[in-house]
């Protein structure tokens, strides 16, 4: 007993089955397609879509007429043949899209399906309209159809992507509203075309052709890719469903024993037709697009699955009216369906073996090469977590040994390393093929290829991350991407800025046409008109300059346009000719009238304005035409005289050209805007691109595998690099107003970018609830929204505004002002040199204008020149640009060391000079914690740090973290011979950011720039100045109770709590105030009585310590007496502004420290000041053994603070 709803799926019209799941079929294949591929294989997919599906549809419809015994017809053959030729573009990729076979062999069979499903669907409906005998006037209906099907399709499709693309331009980061869209313009944009007689199945493939990711807001593409996958699954589990119900309730009378020697002989037949047709086309594949060989075309052959179409076009056929013999259509449909089914079957569960055993999918050396390296990384990577991980409290009792066995990562390639001492080979266990460690030529060309492939795909996925953060926006991204796809088929080419700017140099029609306009609309002799003394003319020259009179003169212009047209009309201008004659009179009064009052009131300077001479013009061709229309008519001239009537007539439709005077100005507006776009366009092309660069710069050494190859490839990247800041340079010269507003966009859009990071943080943490979070996410996006208003152009700063946003000032009124004071504009010109390599520093410069050239020795962060370059070997001399808002020399001018490059300037150049002697003074100024100088240590050291972070662990977001730990970094001074204590606890990582320090325990010697190892834990300084960049661990600090009431109200708590963390505020890695410091409001009268008794005992404990401390020192012997000396030279010398400069001591509680010495401890003075929590504040080492001048000096601080502080 069969279900009445199986009766109704098997009667389901072909038309709603064809128009329910292509759609969906279609789009996916298409959006999925790699467009670069596509373009470049077009031709190729064209032969194997068009004549290759032909001929396809010939042999299979020649070998059916020829072998079937059912006797089919010549018609009902071809039929089947058409039906049995087209593929299915989802599942002809399936099995081998993830199996290491090149993306250009599956992009070909994606477009050859796409194509000949195409091809098939116009094929077929032509042939049964001509088996129907439905056409009268059969070529001329066959070409109308094709114009349709093809051409038409292929313009709809493209219109509907422009369409889709402006759409999605106006949805504002709504995802499902773009995936609901995309999916919706999917089946509207089939349903149209297949509605007006075009092909729905070019359109919507044209359609996912020109979209991509890009195409939608960052972060779409995710949902977007899992939504279709899902929608394709849905749709070939209903294809497969619904037709195996059909065959079942149609087909299974006519099933016998002998059906199944006919379905393996059509099995056979296909994919035999297939080899024959590919091996007939490979002559001429071969020779087009990527080339062709054997091995693809024995993949593409066996790879045809037969799927959507094939089922379609069957239940098409079963359920047509007008074809003879239902019983041929139902074999028809069994022969299909179960041919579909054997292809799934065989085709699809060995093409992967295929390919394989063909070699396609074979790991060349330079990609093995590239997986050790990725191997080793990831084991480097879990070797250091475990290490840290030992350090963990909680975790001092697993078991490790059963856990790194449990973790153990081996090279899946299985290559071991049977390393040969005398030949130095490593042997393949499965082959036993000995492979020599010596790189031939060859190999490393190989690896080259291999790494700038990769490297490539790397540029690639920067570019999209930059569109996914806002920082490009989507043409820009795009056409970086496209331009990146272009120069991977293009061996040992890399993308350089000089070939990138082809991508925005427009031809310059915007800015002709715009010069002309504004020529001929302001350009005039420089001789101005000057009112007159004469009261009337002086009159004249007022009216004529009035907005007003303008005005009025557009009016009668558009006024005077009906009785022009109506001279034009017949019927008009012979029932009222008089009245168009008065009208005709009485618009050229007011023309010459318009025109003397101009004349009057400028005088001789009339003449030298277009737009004068232009109604000049016209006032002289109306007197003309109105002597000349009066005269003809008065001696009754000839038919052929009266022509010249008309003629003037026409010319009164220059008038109609006086509305440019209004409309020029509006046209040269929308032409500024527009190129103003261009430009925002250029240079965020540019600027993308040196994010690019910068971004792959850190991954040449992880991607390269040999050091011959990372020197080559960072020299071309190093210099691709340059002259794209050079480009970045000139372009911020040339448009300093449209670059002002490109880089104020891109700083609000990363601000807002951490909002959204933060808010992320803190949602998964439960900090904030979903609502919560809901409300702050939407005001963010507001903001981002907003940043569509910010006007195109912003005037750039001035030179106060730049110091203003100088970081080492920090906003302080006081410390601008005296930079100010002191500083001068020095203007320089092109090719001036601004310092020399070698030379002492004078100061430093503030670039306001202009691009500057560093050329000279590589910055060596005060370790000794020979042995940096030996550290960081390169064969380029260091080169960098420097624009706008970059400082020279402050380095160099902290340390008094030679000038490492020479400045010379690219373009005229206008810099804010602050003299060293002026610098020095602001030092000794401003020493309040934090200091000036400290300042100026602190923003170099974030910049080197956030660079060695990006360079050793480039695969973390430091510019996020960096963001998060700011108020947790501070700068530590290292001198030399000096000892200090790191990664006790409180420090998440150490960097060493200038000179050089020695572990005390292994004795390795670190050099700037680099990440000390937590290995280490006490570092002495070998270098005149050393800097350690230090990260602190993110700990809540216990708060010291301040006596004050907590509040019930939650309000009022806030309140007060605010106002008690702004008096605790303190600026990036300043120490906190000493406890004892803080004022309390709450402290009752009896602490006034004994702050004047425990201020003399302090006193009177400091002064014993520092008379015991005296004593000790005069009797030690004559070695530490020097050693103390060597110290105070060394304060001397900062005193003087010279050696190195140290950061000044707060004032701590010191007895912890005296007690130490006064036993005799050996060990150096820890740094640090203690909490009430027991926790350790870290400021500069100050000494180690034999240091007690510091301790005297502390307690002296000590002593000042105790008396000028009011309370205890």
């Amino acid at each position: 007993m069969q279900l009445q709803e199986v009766k109704m799926l098997a009667n389901i019209d072909p038309n709603l089955f064809l128009h329910l799941f292509t759609p969906v079929i279609i789009f996916t294949a298409a959006f999925d397609m790699d467009c670069y591929i596509f373009r470049k294989s077009f031709w190729q997919v064209l032969v194997l879509a068009i004549p290759g599906f032909l001929m396809n549809c010939a042999f299979i419809g020649v070998l059916t007429y020829k072998i079937n015994r059912y006797g089919w017809n010549w018609d009902t053959s071809m039929l089947f043949g058409i039906i049995l030729s087209t593929t299915d573009p989802i599942l002809s990729v399936a099995s081998v899209k993830n199996i290491g076979l090149s993306k250009i062999v599956i992009s070909i069979i994606t477009a050859e399906s796409l194509c000949n499903d195409a091809t098939t669907s116009i094929l077929f409906e032509l042939y049964i309209d001509l088996v129907k005998k439905l056409h009268k006037e059969i070529a001329t209906e066959i070409f109308v159809k094709l114009t349709l099907k093809f051409f038409a399709s292929v313009i709809f499709g493209f219109l509907s992507s422009r369409v889709m693309l402006f759409w999605l331009k106006h949805i504002f980061n709504d995802a499902i509203v773009e995936v609901i869209l995309s999916f919706s313009m999917a089946y509207i944009i089939f349903f149209l075309a297949e509605w007006v007689g075009m092909s729905g199945v070019i359109s919507v493939g044209i359609l996912g052709l020109l979209l991509d990711p890009v195409s939608f807001s960052p972060g779409t593409d995710i949902l977007l890719y899992k939504f279709w996958s899902m929608m394709t699954f849905l749709a070939h589990i209903m294809i497969y469903l619904i037709t195996g119900f059909v065959i079942a309730q149609k087909t299974f009378p006519h099933v016998n024993i002998h059906i199944l020697f006919h379905i393996s002989t059509v099995y056979l037949t296909i994919n035999l037709a297939r080899a024959l047709v590919i091996f007939a086309l490979s002559p001429f594949l071969s020779r087009l697009g990527y080339g062709f060989n054997w091995r693809w075309g024995a993949v593409i052959i066996w790879s045809g699955m037969r799927g959507t179409f094939t089922l379609n076009m069957a239940l098409a056929i079963a359920r047509t009216e007008g074809l003879d013999k239902q019983q041929w259509k139902d074999m028809v449909l069994l022969h299909t369906g179960t041919t579909a089914l054997l292809t799934l079957m065989i085709n699809s569960t060995t093409v992967k073996k295929l390919a394989v055993n063909l070699g396609l999918c074979d790991i060349t050396p330079a990609k093995r090469m590239a997986m050790d390296n990725t191997v080793n990384r990831i084991k480097q990577m879990m070797t250091n977590k475990f290490l840290l991980l030992k350090l963990d409290k909680y975790l001092a009792d697993a078991n490790w040994a059963m856990a790194e066995e449990a973790i153990r990562i081996d090279y899946p390639y299985e290559v071991s390393k049977e390393v040969s001492q005398m030949t130095g080979t490593l042997r393949c266990p499965d082959c036993d093929h000995v492979i020599s460690t010596e790189r031939s030529p060859q190999q490393i060309a190989d690896i080259m290829e291999e790494t700038r492939m990769r490297l490539l795909n790397a540029q690639i996925a920067s570019y999209q991350k930059q569109y996914n953060t806002g920082i490009l926006n989507q043409e820009a991204a795009q056409t970086l991407i496209s331009a990146a796809e272009n120069y991977i088929d293009v061996q040992g080419k890399f993308m350089n800025i000089q070939e990138v700017k082809t991508y925005w140099e427009s031809k310059g029609i915007l800015v002709t046409i715009k010069n002309w306009l504004m020529d001929w609309s302001y350009n005039v002799k420089e001789e101005k008109s000057k009112p007159s003394r004469n009261k009337i003319l002086k009159m004249c020259h007022h009216t004529v300059f009035m907005d007003e009179f303008e005005s009025t003169s557009a009016v009668i212009t558009l006024l005077n346009i009906t009785p022009i047209l109506f001279h034009f009309i017949p019927e008009i201008s012979s029932e009222f000719p008089e009245q168009l004659k008065i009208c005709n009179y009485y618009f050229l009064s007011l023309y010459i009238i318009e025109a003397t009052l101009k004349a009057s009131a400028m005088g001789r300077t009339y003449l030298y304005h277009h737009w004068n001479q232009f109604d000049l013009l016209i006032v002289i061709v109306g007197i003309i035409d109105v002597i000349v229309v009066n005269v003809l008519k008065q001696v009754n001239a000839p038919y052929y005289m009266l022509k010249i009537i008309n003629v003037f007539r026409i010319f009164r439709l220059l008038r109609i050209l006086r509305l440019l005077k209004i409309v020029i100005p509006k046209v040269i507006s929308l032409l500024d805007k527009q190129i103003n776009k261009q430009l925002t366009f250029r240079y965020d092309i540019a600027k993308g691109y040196v994010q690019g660069e910068e971004d792959i710069s850190c991954l040449i050494e992880q991607i390269a595998g040999h050091e011959r190859v990372y020197r080559d490839l960072k020299k071309i990247f190093d210099k691709n690099k340059q002259e794209a800041m050079k480009e970045l340079g000139l372009m911020q010269r040339e448009y300093p107003e449209i670059v002002t507003a490109v880089k104020t966009k891109q700083a609000v859009q990363t601000v807002l970018n951490t909002a959204f990071e933060t808010l992320k943080f803190m949602e998964s943490g439960g900090i904030v609830n979903k609502y919560e979070g809901r409300e702050l996410h939407q005001m963010i996006l507001l903001k981002q929204k907003q940043l569509e208003t910010l006007p195109p152009m912003i005037a750039p700063p001035t030179a106060e505004d730049l110091l203003g946003n100088v970081m080492w000032l920090k906003n302080d009124k006081e410390r601008i002002h005296f930079i100010q004071r002191k500083a001068r504009i020095i203007c320089y010109d092109y090719g001036d040199i601004i310092c020399e390599e070698g030379e002492l520093p004078r100061g430093i410069h503030l670039i306001t204008s202009g691009v500057t050239k560093l050329f000279g020795s590589a910055p060596c962060y005060g370790v000794e020149k020979e042995l940096y370059e030996q550290r960081h070997p390169t064969g380029l001399p260091y080169t960098d640009y420097l624009v706008t808002g970059a400082i020279i020399g402050e380095l160099n001018c902290l340390t008094k060391q030679e000038m490492e490059y020479t400045v010379t300037c690219e373009t005229a150049v206008q810099t804010c000079f602050i003299s060293i002697e002026d610098l020095f003074e602001s030092f000794d100024k401003f020493l309040e914690y934090p200091s000036l100088e400290y300042n100026i240590w602190l923003k170099l050291s974030l910049d080197v740090a956030l660079k060695t972070f990006k360079e050793n662990l480039p695969y973390e977001d430091w510019l996020y973290k960096m963001c998060g730990h700011l108020s947790n970094m501070y700068v530590l001074d290292v001198p030399n011979h000096t000892k200090h204590d790191i990664y006790d606890g409180t420090m998440e990582y150490v960097i060493l950011v200038h000179g050089t320090v020695q572990d005390c325990q292994l004795l390795q010697l670190f050099c700037a720039p680099c990440i000390l190892p937590k290995t280490c834990h006490q570092v002495q300084g070998t270098a005149a100045t050393s800097k350690l960049f230090i990260l602190r661990t993110i700990e809540p600090m216990k708060r010291k109770d301040t006596g004050k009431f907590s509040s019930i109200c939650q309000i009022h708590t806030g309140a007060r709590r605010q106002d008690n963390d702004s008096d605790d505020e303190s600026d990036i890695a300043s120490e906190p105030s000493p406890e004892f410091l803080t004022e309390d409001s709450a402290v009752s009268p009896i602490f006034e009585v004994l702050h004047s008794e425990i201020s003399g005992l302090v006193v009177f404990l400091i002064m014993q310590v520092m008379l015991d401390v005296t004593k000790d020192v005069w009797s030690r012997p004559a070695s530490t007496l020097a050693t103390s000396k060597k110290l105070d030279n060394m304060y001397k010398m900062r005193q003087e502004g010279s050696g190195s400069p140290f950061t000044q001591p707060p004032a701590n509680t010191i007895a912890t420290k005296a007690l130490q010495k006064s036993m005799g401890h050996s060990a150096s003075i820890d740094e640090g000041r203690c909490q009430d929590d027991g926790s350790i504040l870290p400021y500069p080492y100050l000494g180690g053994r034999g240091g007690e001048l510091e301790v005297v000096l502390l307690c002296l601080a000590v002593a000042a603070v105790v008396f000028t502080s009011p309370r205890m």
